[in-house]
């Protein structure tokens, strides 16, 4: 029996993964399980989608990719964010195929792999106006030279990543964005390069716009059963496209103590909050420390028994405080939804990002990497 714990739906998982590739039929279904999954738990969400037959992953650091790797000897496992270049030998060794920006680590790559007798493959990534890491179009050319110079180095794939997408009231920084990465490709192209991975479409774009397909997809946010914004979901509906995203994640912890307080009783840390009534109180044994956001404090709301129980007073390290007055029976040890469906209410991370004004990308991806996480078949 746990204290607190992360309850995953496989079903959910994949009807998502069915739902995402039904609108990008004909690509390379890409799983994005960087950040332990957007907190769902990167091991047990890979195996679920390698069973169903994903084989190509996206993770963010190489010491999760050879966890993966570990796992799934045989998945193409893309590394997205930056690898040191003294950790290029064992990603060469191990088949992980890294995302490159600039000619220096062009240069160290084939120096690497030369001396090994091996092949680095690399996935080049074009800034085209999200500001982050990328190649700029302006050192394109300088770039592609290099590689031509490089016979151990092999690309596999191009892509960049839309900076606005998720705002379907207008597509035209979107619109800038594609050109200038399809400018790169045909760049890449005059040189002689045609990978087989072309990508840019994120859930948003997988969802909402097919011309940026490529021959692969990254699904992240949506995989999990998350919309990406309220305006990619409302913009679905509006037109017509049948698309069901299940939500994978159920975030329960238990009941550690209740108690009854008289009116004017303060609670929690600095006496913020004091009880407008007499009020049955209980004490969960979870805090900020686990993820949920101290900003909840005094506005947050979990479920109990099918009920809505506001937080109460500041939300502590390790503990938080909730009014389950409106609860006819409440018991120590009772289980207490904080993500999730109980009788007929739901808190989703959508309503909580709302009151802490986030997105639900945050609430679900910093829920702490070491509360267990359990997968429901």
């Amino acid at each position: 029996m746990e204290r607190t714990w992360i309850e995953i739906d496989e079903q959910a998982i994949i009807s998502n993964i069915k739902t995402l590739r039904s609108l990008s039929q004909g690509t390379c279904f890409c799983a994005i399980v960087k950040a332990n999954a957007y907190g769902h738990g990167m091991k047990e969400v890979a195996q679920i989608a390698a069973r169903v037959g994903v084989q190509s992953f996206g993770v963010d650091t190489l010491e999760d990719a050879f966890i993966l790797r570990e796992i799934l000897p045989s998945a193409q496992i893309i590394v997205l964010g930056y690898v040191m270049q003294h950790d290029y030998p064992e990603a060469v060794r191990n088949a992980i195929e890294l995302t490159i920006s600039d000619r220096e680590d062009i240069e160290q790559l084939e120096r690497v792999s030369s001396a090994t007798a091996s092949t680095a493959q690399i996935h080049a990534k074009i800034e085209t106006g999200t500001s982050r890491r990328g190649i700029l179009m302006e050192e394109l050319v300088d770039f592609l030279l290099e590689i031509k110079r490089s016979h151990h180095v092999s690309v596999n794939g191009i892509s960049t990543h839309f900076a606005n997408v998720e705002d379907t009231g207008n597509s035209e920084y979107a619109s800038v964005q594609f050109s200038r990465f399809s400018e790169a490709i045909n760049e890449f192209q005059n040189y002689g390069f045609n990978p087989p991975y072309i990508h840019c479409a994120c859930s948003a774009a997988i969802l909402l716009y097919p011309a940026t397909h490529g021959t692969l997809v990254r699904a992240g946010i949506g995989l999990y059963g998350l919309w990406p914004s309220e305006s990619v979901e409302q913009t679905m509906h509006k037109q017509n496209i049948s698309c069901e995203l299940r939500p994978v994640l159920k975030w329960k912890t238990r009941i550690a103590q209740v108690k009854s307080y008289s009116i004017g009783t303060p609670i929690g840390y600095g006496s913020t909050e004091k009880l407008k009534q007499r009020s049955r109180i209980a004490v969960l044994p979870v805090g900020y420390w686990d993820g949920y956001d101290r900003s909840l404090s005094s506005i947050g709301e979990v479920l109990v028994g099918g009920y809505r129980c506001k937080v109460v007073g500041r939300v502590c390290m390790n503990m938080m405080m909730i009014d389950v007055s409106s609860v006819p029976t409440v018991e120590k040890e009772q289980v207490v939804t904080l993500l999730g469906i109980d009788g007929r209410h739901e808190i989703s991370a959508s309503e909580i990002a709302r009151k802490i004004q986030t997105i639900p990308y945050e609430i679900v991806t910093r829920i702490n990497p070491q509360l267990p996480r359990i997968v429901l078949s």
